[in-house]
Order: structure tokens, then C-alpha cells, then sequence
């Protein structure tokens, strides 16, 4: 970087407007404009000292895409796995697997699922007792 031309207070007033409004950070508009970052901020505190209102850096929009930047993210990565053909049950296919209880009565049977109405299983397993 090549920053050896003298520049007066308003000259660098004019080169920080410019920065500010370009929508690039210090570092980035120094970087394509060829001025060393250090001497554009010692310019910067200078012009304070004078009394000069200096804009407000550049925030940059962290949803504007176009603004290079590099996020470090720490990534576990887990190999994939097959599980041992023994490993995995086979169910038969004959069973119903909805319900959690089954009660046969001679020939009858009667297979309750987990949202069975509490009543209902009450007064039917009330009604088989005293049918036996």
C-alpha cells in the first residue's frame, strides 16, 4: 500500500464520507482504495480533535450475502453405522402391534390400544367376570 501523498483535513473528511457511505468497512474500502487502514484512522482522530463530524462506521447487514466474511462452526461429524442384521427385530407380520393388551375369553378376543377409554375397559372386563 502506497500512502505517501499528504492530504489536508479536508481532503480526508471528503476520502471518510466516502468510506462511510460506500457500504464497506474501513478495512475493505482502504484495501480497494490503496490507503493504509492505521493512517486512515489516525486521519479519522485528527479530524475529531478538529471538530469534524465523522460518520459512523459501517455496520455491516449480516443477511447481505454479498459481504465476504468467514464463521468458524464446529461440525461433529458421526459416521454412519448399519446396526447388526441381529440387532434389528423382524417383527411377524401376523401380530397387531397397535394395542398393548390382548385378553382372549374362550373364543373371544379382545385387543386394547393405549387410547382405550378407561370406562369402557372397566365395564367390559366387569362384563367378562361375570359372564365366567
Amino acid at each position: 500500500m502506497s500512502d505517501q501523498k499528504y492530504r489536508t483535513l479536508d481532503e480526508w473528511f471528503i476520502l471518510v464520507q466516502e468510506c462511510r457511505r460506500s457500504g464497506f468497512t474501513d478495512a475493505q474500502w482502504c484495501l480497494a482504495n490503496d490507503i493504509n487502514l492505521n493512517t486512515f484512522h489516525c486521519a479519522i482522530k485528527r479530524l475529531r480533535k478538529c471538530s469534524y463530524a465523522i460518520p459512523f462506521k459501517h455496520s455491516p447487514d449480516i443477511h447481505d450475502l454479498t459481504i465476504s466474511r468467514q464463521d468458524v462452526v464446529r461440525v461433529d461429524i458421526v459416521p454412519d453405522v448399519d446396526l447388526p442384521k441381529e440387532v434389528i427385530p423382524v417383527a411377524e407380520q401376523h401380530i397387531d402391534n397397535s394395542h398393548m393388551i390382548e385378553i382372549t375369553f374362550g373364543d373371544i378376543h379382545i385387543s386394547l390400544c393405549n387410547g382405550a377409554d378407561p370406562t369402557l375397559v372397566s365395564k367390559t372386563l366387569s362384563f367378562l367376570r361375570s359372564c365366567s
